[in-house]
Order: C-alpha cells, then structure tokens, then sequence
C-alpha cells in the first residue's frame, strides 16, 4: 500500500469542512440564551421557541443516518457545496424571518450544512492522509464537535445584547459565502462514485421513529399520565421494529446492525449520548435562568458558559494523552463522577444560583464530559472489527445530534410545565431548573453505570 501524500490542497479541503462543521455547530446552541428575546417578539412560550435548537439537531440527526450511503454515492465536491448552499440560503431565511414559522424552516434547511458537512470532515481524513496521521487530524477536527456548541451561547448573547438576534444568521451566512468559495477550489473527487441501492424503507421508518420519539419526549412536560406520551412510545417501539426488519431483509444500503451485536459497545454508545444530552441540556438551561431567574442580560446569558469551555478545550489533549497513557477505566469514571457532582450542585442550589456558582459549577461539569466523552468513542472504536468501524462511526454521530436535540426537548419541557403554574415567573423558573437537574443526576448515574457494565462485559471477553 503506498503512503499517502500530504498536500496543502488536501489540508485545505479538510479545513473547509471543519469550517463548515464548526459554523453549522456553533448555531446549534447560539440561539438558546436568545429565547426570552424570541419568546416575547413572537408571543410564544419556551416549549415552542426551543424547536429551533430541537428541530435544527433533530434534522441534522436524520441526514446524518444516510452519510455512509451519501459517501459512497456522491464525491466529497457534491456534499461540501450542498451543504454550503443549503446552510446560507436557511441562515437568511432565518435572518428575514419574520414569524417563529419562517425561522424554524430557514432553520431546518441550513441544518444540512452540519448534517453533510460533518460526516465529510471526518471521512476526508480518513481518505486524504496517512494512517499514523489519523490521530493529529481527528483531535484538531474533533475540536470542532467539542469547542462549538459551548462557544455558541456566548456568540448569540454577545450580538442579541449588542444588536438584535437577526444579526447572527447575517454573520453566519456571511462566513458560510468564505467558507464555500474556498471549498470550492480546494474540495475533489477524491474517489469513484458507487451507485449503491439506497434503503429508503428503512431510512423512512429510522427517520419517522426518530421525529415521532422527539414530539412524544415534548410530552413530559404535560405528566407522565398524559395519554399521548404513552401512545407516542408505542408508535416509536413499532417503527423501530419494522425498521429492524427492513434493514435484515434487505440488501440495500443504509447500516449495518451487526455493530450492536456487541453488547458493551451498547453501553459504551448509552454513556456517549447521555453526555451529550447532558451537554446540550445544560447549555440550554443555564443562559435562560440567569435571565429569567437572576435578571442577567444576555451577555452574561452567553459568557457563562465561556470560561469552562475554554479550560475544557485546552486540556482536550491531556485528556486523550490519559487514555492512551491510563487506558479507559480512569478518565471514564472520572469524567462521570465529576458530572454527577456538577449536577448535584446545581440541583441543591438552583433556586438561586449566583452568577459566579453557574460558571464554577458547570466548569466541574464540562470538564467531566470531555474526560469521558472522546474516550468513549476511541474507546468503543476499540470493540469493533475494522470492517464496522465506519458503521459504528455514523451511529456515534448521528445519536450524538439525536442526543443533543432530546437534550434540549427535555429541558424545555420539565421548565415549561413548571412555568405554566400560578406565581412569580422567576421562581417558577428556578423550581423547573431544579427538577432539570434532578433528571440531569440520574442521567449521570446511568452513565456511570454503563461504564461499569461496560467494563464488566471487556473483562469478561
């Protein structure tokens, strides 16, 4: 097998797309600490107005099942340039919005900038460079799936208090006109198109079951003994079982399920998603309560988050330097210990949680997750032969979108249904952000639990 050369052109192509991923990333949270803005601009309330962030990573969620099928299908050129396309014509469209209607739809077409867009950045890599290259490249690119979604409160609160919430798909749309003319000199066909059989049956029903769980998750907030939820959940059960069936019975491409045959890897993808809806969660909930419940504007809303996300991103190396020096067990249990303690924290003091303890509290937090959450991942990389690995890739990374739009959806709902009762608005605030982070506890102990499975089954084999 000969190397692979190394050129500025390839290194650029990567870039571009880690542009992309990282700009299409960032609007995933920019619009969380703008909801009290939005709410009162458009007359809705938060259960509405956080479909923007929901629906934005649910849709990504759903592209993201069909990247191994797109890979093959289309070259690295078509993907880039429709994902470019699509992000700036739905950032405009969201800009010129004038009801909560036409934001949500700007906001469902520019979704394919990070639905496309982030498959390819990692799949470029893989293609273009070297093999002992591969880890450099996944940590610089994997900086954009950890550092864009943190930095995304603190960029819309800066321009919703200096401007107004518009201004930030103005600016996004902009870098994404740069971004795709670079891409568009740099970006190939880097290898030869397949014309694979594509499963639209069971891209239906993964796609349908996925959508019909987010609607039937915004149901909590009404009680569990609300009909619909329960009826939603049957709906999901069935889906997904005829969509097992499907992909068995057939030939055509989408997934290969064989990656589930492997039960600690199941733990492993468990403990995964869950940081991620803890990450997306808590990036959700903190700017709304220091503005509802502490009276913060959103520049404080969206600087919070700043200084763990900082410390987070610079320790990223050391982190993973733990696992190849360690192994898993140390930075695992760590990062799950310290999101139990974050979570506790900020559930004994959330009916009122200074400024100062939001920023110290959710740097234990953050920290904790990037100690755990890229590890899992190599770590589970690990428990799969060569031949699933890119199955298991894309499983990984649309159950990471999935996971952050639940996240979002189960914040908003347990908040909203306490805000809904008779009393101070505030309080009331401050009473659902507590009952959120009660969740977010036992969300935390659940990874840690799977850890331990996890650990059990590698032993045991």
């Amino acid at each position: 097998m000969t190397e692979k050369e190394v050129t500025v052109k390839h290194i650029l192509a990567i870039i571009s797309c880690a542009l992309m991923a990282f700009v299409s990333i960032l609007t995933e949270t920019s619009l969380n600490v703008t909801f009290p803005v939005m709410m009162r601009q458009f007359h809705i309330g938060l259960g509405l107005v956080q479909w923007t962030t929901t629906g934005y990573l649910l849709m990504i969620a759903v592209i993201m099942v069909a990247s191994s099928y797109l890979n093959e299908r289309f070259s690295a050129r078509q993907l880039f340039l429709t994902a470019a396309i699509t992000f700036i014509i739905g950032s405009l469209l969201a800009a010129k919005a004038t009801s909560f209607w036409l934001l949500l739809a700007g906001r469902l077409i520019s979704s394919f900038g990070a639905g496309l867009s982030i498959p390819l950045m990692f799949n470029l890599v893989v293609e273009l460079m070297p093999q002992d290259k591969w880890g450099f490249y996944m940590g610089i690119t994997g900086l954009v799936i950890i550092l864009a979604p943190s930095l995304g409160p603190t960029f819309g609160g800066t321009i919703v208090y200096f401007f107004s919430w518009p201004l930030i798909f103005y600016i996004v749309a902009v870098i994404g006109i740069a971004i795709l003319l670079l891409g568009f000199f740099v970006i190939e066909q880097y290898h030869a198109k397949k014309r694979p059989q594509f499963n639209w049956l069971s891209y239906g029903l993964i796609a349908a079951a996925m959508i019909v769980f987010s609607l039937t998750f915004d149901q909590i907030g009404n009680g569990l003994a609300n009909v619909w939820f329960w009826l939603g959940l049957l709906i999901v059960a069935v889906l997904v079982w005829l969509f097992v069936k499907s992909v068995k019975h057939s030939q055509k491409r989408l997934i290969n399920l064989a990656v589930f045959k492997n039960k600690a890897f199941i733990y492993a993808m468990i403990s995964y998603l869950l940081l991620q809806f803890i990450n997306i969660g808590t990036s959700f909930t903190l700017p709304n309560y220091v503005q509802i419940v502490n009276h913060s504007s959103s520049l404080i809303g969206g600087l919070i988050l700043l200084p763990g996300c900082i410390l987070s991103g610079i320790l990223n190396p050391w982190f993973g330097h733990l696992y190849d020096q360690k192994g898993a067990k140390m930075p695992l249990l760590t990062g799950a210990t310290f999101c139990i303690i974050a979570c506790t924290l900020f559930a004994i003091f959330s009916l009122k949680i200074s400024t100062l303890m939001v920023v110290l509290f959710y740097g234990i937090m953050i920290i904790g997750r990037q100690l755990a959450f890229n590890n899992t991942m190599a770590e589970a990389s690990k428990l799969q032969p060569e031949e699933l690995r890119t199955d298991a890739t894309a499983v990984f990374q649309t159950g990471q979108q999935y996971a952050g739009s639940l996240g979002t959806t189960a914040m908003a709902a347990i908040i909203s249904a306490w805000q809904k009762r008779p009393g101070n608005y505030a309080l009331l605030t401050a009473q659902g952000s507590r009952m959120a982070f009660i969740v977010l506890i036992i969300v935390s102990i659940i990874i840690m639990l799977s850890y331990l499975k996890m650990f059990q089954l590698e032993k045991a084999k």
